[in-house]
């Protein structure tokens, strides 16, 4: 009976020392070659940066090439690079080690992704620093720190979810004086799930429009606004949040480049959890802004 092909996304995902092309059995310092039909295959680039699809054999199935240990230590005379030792940390892999940047310097995988991640990282500093600047200008401008909260009401009987009956919306000046304080229905006064506490949605626009008038708004990205946005737009409400550039940002893009905390594995920023309120926010912004920690509450 013949072993299923399992199919890889991407090389990060094939096990390590699992499985091998036959280019990288061939590139091994004691070479080998296929000794069992293919048992996987991956989606992503050679070394050329060539896309493809590359069958993968298993290592343990694999055996020695036919060349003698004579010609194995000539083929290692004649290189020209000294690709088998780690320039870091002097590992010596089985693979070629990697030319690194400008200089060529040959790295082991591990210290390679340890360059990527320090590259991230600069590059994370680089932005933490530009958002610094931007915190603490949004601080000193006519600013409204928007959150927004739903009622939510569970989904339908064939799974589908049921749109938010009401939201909870906040607003804060850069003091922290309440702006903005205003629940609003969102559904039809038929509807189940209205909490007692609603008020009009053509009254909670206008008091938002009002509020919020010649404002910059921080919300703490465009999708918690989506929920309010079609509800409106289903009851025929014009849109009351200042939209364009200059007018709205968003926390959760700010806080993601200030807090530049980079995923060991991908290399690539981790995302930040919400701060919940609209106090939390504005602490938040105050952090960005005063990064020597002199922050009031």
């Amino acid at each position: 009976m013949e072993q299923d092909v399992h199919c890889y996304s991407y090389w990060g995902e094939v096990p390590t020392g699992t499985y091998m092309t036959k280019s990288q059995l061939q590139r091994l310092t004691l070479p080998r070659q296929p000794g069992g039909p293919v048992r996987a295959t991956v989606e992503g680039r050679d070394g050329a940066g060539r896309r493809g699809t590359f069958d993968l054999y298993l290592v343990t199935e694999s055996e020695p090439t036919s060349a003698t240990t004579a010609q194995l230590a000539a083929a290692a005379a004649r290189r020209t690079t000294a690709d088998r030792a780690c320039g870091e940390c002097g590992a010596r892999p089985d693979q070629p080690c990697t030319p690194w940047g400008d200089t060529g310097r040959p790295l082991c995988q591990t210290c390679a992704h340890i360059e990527r991640l320090r590259t991230a990282q600069r590059e994370a500093a680089k932005r933490r620093a530009h958002v610094q600047r931007e915190a603490a200008e949004l601080l000193g401008q006519d600013l409204a720190v928007l959150h927004v909260t739903y009622t939510d009401r569970g989904t339908t009987d064939s799974g589908r979810r049921r749109p938010p009956s009401a939201a909870h919306i906040t607003a804060l000046t850069p003091t922290g004086e309440p702006l903005l304080d205003t629940r609003p229905r969102l559904v039809p006064p038929r509807s189940k799930g209205i909490p007692d506490d609603v008020v009009d949605p053509d009254r909670a626009a206008e008091e938002i429009r009002t509020a919020l008038d010649g404002k910059t708004v921080v919300v703490w990205s465009g999708d918690v606004l989506a929920g309010l946005s079609t509800a409106l737009r289903d009851l025929k409400i014009p849109w009351p949040v200042p939209t364009g550039y200059g007018r709205r940002y968003d926390l959760f893009q700010m806080t993601l480049a200030w807090r530049g905390d980079i995923d060991p594995k991908t290399g690539t920023p981790r995302p930040p959890v919400a701060p919940g309120r609209a106090d939390r926010m504005l602490y938040l912004l105050r952090e960005m802004a005063h990064p020597d920690g002199s922050v009031s509450p």
